[in-house]
């Protein structure tokens, strides 16, 4: 988890998606209105600390061209995804809790379901 030094990207939240009957509450529990720097695409500077919303340009036809530059970032180890490990799935009989899990607003970074030998 980043620190609050640390520069944040935040590009979408599924626990707060309009379907979620508890949104109200879990955006109520943050000290930031988080929808509002997702769905405005919202810069602000807490400390030292910059949060970025949703950070996709309006125009998805400029996100193809990143697509190798995210590629080669990974490979070479400056980029990495945060990868929720509170919980396992494995199985496609686990998509159902995954989900659940994904939408309960407990997870935090990608929900991840292993399927076959790893």
């Amino acid at each position: 988890m980043p620190t609050r030094d640390a520069s944040r990207a935040q590009v979408g939240y599924i626990s707060e998606y309009p379907h979620n009957p508890d949104r109200a509450a879990e955006t109520a529990a943050h000290d930031l209105e988080t929808s509002s720097l997702f769905w405005k695409a919202e810069t602000i500077q807490r400390g030292k600390q910059t949060i970025y919303g949703n950070a996709w340009p309006k125009d998805f036809a400029a996100v193809a061209g990143c697509k190798q530059r995210v590629l080669d970032l990974h490979a070479s180890g400056q980029l990495a995804a945060l990868v929720d490990e509170k919980r396992t799935f494995a199985g496609l009989e686990s998509v159902a809790d995954a989900i659940e899990y994904m939408l309960s607003g407990e997870a935090v970074g990608k929900v991840v379901v292993r399927i076959g030998d790893p």
